[in-house]
């Protein structure tokens, strides 16, 4: 059915729209309240902003998903756009698994744990947070003014006597100690609410614990609320309220430049400003309503919401979407436009961090930009080389040989497309020029079938590294990349000051048809942006050689026995201890393990004696 005779049948029903391009590709999500009228006005020829304009002649089909209300429009828009990831919608690339605060009330002696991820396990969780430094910093704010527990269930257990901490003050050491339980969670409790933020709410608190536990002669817990309100009070934020009205709300300001729109979130806690987040993402063609409530409804998916919103647009439908953030988190957010001064005040900080932040980053694109302006002039390029790649070899005696190759666009690394290799023409030896002459070629052949070729690549090594690399090369002289490669002097050369001696090591670019090597002079921007493309590449080849070697290191001879899998495996290594105590073992007894059967324990003590005898021969 052709577009034409799709319009003629849209439904009035609310719901979501799928724009498509020739590839069948996802290029646009958006919602509407009627169908029919929202997606109808994509092709009338009245007047519309050119990023509309460009989407729509982009546009080869159309599909549809109803809804029964607008919330649940808005919901199953949130879901598609992060499932899709549409080049036409705000986009918030925010993909990082951000901490949460973990405690099992349930446990024996409940502790603050620190974790990735949110489980429905019936314990208490607090986040997630924005920032891992941020709350390290907030645990160990915690742990100075409660003495909570800080070992693990197991180091509590088989412990011999307290730790330095309860000599500290800074634990109960209820491992050794009578310690009342009901009391220490009640600690526990005031401990989540520093965290949450509520500062002076915990204060008047404790202050009237430690009133009451006085008065009831109770002195040694009087002095424990004491010593908590005077560490609150060291280590307390040295800040001034900024807001009498808000206790927990966010302000959310918006900065549009050329194709981009930066948002920034000023977090208020406990009526004070503690930190903030920008996020820069390109403009899409939705009007500054609808990019408002997309951008809300992507940040606060996996994120806390507070009480309060403050936004600088007027939307028509924030009934709907105070519905959907509260069902999110089982909690009331109140979405609210500023009219006061306070509110107009925060809302205008947001907007000036905004705007700093975009200026910020202009500024850094146009010194990367200047960076490869100059690489372009050093190593005689045709143009700036906005993507970058490099090759580098990670290997051990000949053992786990791999291979890594970063990318760099535009000056920053572009990690999802990092490649990593396994290198198969080489084993058992080293040899750089044969893994590197491999790599390359992988690398270009792949290059050339998907047309994803970088403008310069960088081998880490020297002359002979580069000479493989180009050899690679010839089967590809269709290619326009530009091949060379980077490494240390051999000699050091010695810089003498008034003050000390030291020793540096030049970097030097080799190039084809070039003699003598190119030195990059140290604190130069070319210096920079070199070391810093093999420097990563150097650093994701370690990572991958050290985790393959720990595979192998781990890897088992029941492994390769048929019939036995992960399942099998840890039962039989369970039931016996080890490879030794499985040999050692009765046919019969082996046998009647769960899930072995005749032929894989055969199998089985085939593979075990045939390894014994190839030990016996390799000790002779």
């Amino acid at each position: 059915m052709s577009i034409r005779e799709k319009l003629q049948h849209l439904p009035t029903e609310p719901g979501v729209y799928l724009m498509k391009d020739k590839k069948n590709q996802i290029i646009y999500v958006g919602k509407a309240k009627s169908v029919k009228n929202r997606v109808s006005q994509y092709f009338q020829k009245s007047e519309q902003h050119p990023r509309t304009r460009a989407l729509v002649s982009e546009i080869a089909d159309f599909d549809l998903m109803l809804t029964k209300t607008e919330v649940e429009a808005l919901l199953l828009e949130r879901t598609l756009i992060r499932h899709h990831q549409p080049r036409y919608n705000v986009l918030l690339r925010d993909d990082k698994e951000y901490p949460f605060v973990r405690i099992d009330f349930n446990d024996d002696w409940p502790r603050i744990r620190k974790v990735r991820r949110r489980k429905d396990d019936g314990a208490h969780y607090i986040g997630p947070f924005g920032s891992a430094g941020v709350l390290n910093t907030l645990l160990n704010t915690v742990f100075r003014v409660f003495p909570l527990i800080r070992c693990s269930p197991h180091e509590f257990k088989t412990v011999k006597r307290p730790c330095n901490y309860f000599h500290m003050k800074m634990c109960l050491a209820p491992c050794h100690k009578e310690v009342d339980r009901t009391a220490y969670v009640s600690m526990l409790k005031n401990a989540l609410r520093l965290l949450e933020g509520r500062n002076q709410d915990l204060k008047k608190t404790l202050e009237l614990k430690m009133k009451a536990a006085a008065q009831n002669e109770d002195f040694e817990n009087a002095a424990i609320y004491r010593d908590q309100i005077q560490a609150m009070e060291k280590i307390g934020i040295k800040q001034s309220v900024v807001s009498s009205e808000f206790e927990d709300a966010d302000a959310i300001g918006v900065f549009r430049k050329d194709d981009s729109i930066t948002f920034n979130i000023t977090l208020i806690r406990d009526y004070l400003v503690v930190g903030h987040e920008n996020f820069r993402v390109a403009a899409a063609i939705d009007d500054d309503e609808e990019t408002l409530i997309s951008f809300i409804l992507q940040y606060y998916h996996n994120r806390l919401v507070p009480k309060h919103l403050l936004i600088p647009i007027k939307i028509k439908n924030k009934a709907d979407l105070q519905t959907v953030l509260s069902e999110d988190r089982q909690t009331q957010s109140k979405i609210v436009f500023p009219t006061s001064k306070e509110r107009k005040d925060l809302c205008e900080l947001a907007q000036q961090n905004a705007k700093f932040y975009t200026e910020q980053q202009d500024n850094l694109e146009l010194r990367r930009y200047a960076e490869l302006e100059i690489l372009k002039d050093l190593f005689d390029l045709p143009a700036p080389p906005k993507r970058i790649e490099c090759i580098d070899i990670s290997n051990m005696q000949g053992s786990a040989i791999v291979a890594s190759n970063v990318c760099f666009i535009n000056g920053k690394p572009s990690k999802d497309k990092y490649r990593r290799y396994n290198i198969k023409t080489v084993e058992g030896k080293n040899d750089d020029f044969a893994s590197i002459e491999e790599v390359v070629g992988r690398r270009l052949k792949r290059g050339v079938e998907e047309g994803d070729l970088p403008d310069l690549l960088v081998i880490d090594g020297g002359k002979g590294q580069l000479s493989s690399a180009l050899s690679a090369a010839k089967d590809f002289p269709q290619i326009a990349t530009t091949i060379i490669s980077i490494a240390k002097s051999r000699r050091q050369s010695q810089a003498i000051d008034l003050v000390s001696t030291r020793f540096s090591s030049h970097e030097r670019v080799f190039m084809a048809g070039r003699n003598d090597p190119i030195i990059l002079r140290e604190g130069t921007p070319e210096h920079r942006i070199m070391t810093k493309v093999r420097d990563e590449a150097h650093r994701f080849a370690i990572t991958f050689h050290r985790k393959k070697r720990q595979n192998q290191s781990h890897k088992s001879i029941l492994d390769d026995v048929p019939g036995v899998g992960p399942t099998l495996k840890k039962r039989l290594l369970s039931t016996y201890g080890d490879i030794a105590g499985l040999k050692s073992a009765p046919f019969e007894d082996v046998l009647k393990i769960k899930g072995m059967t005749e032929k894989s324990t055969t199998a089985l003590f085939s593979m075990l004696n045939a390894n014994a005898d190839e030990t016996k021969d390799k000790t002779k």
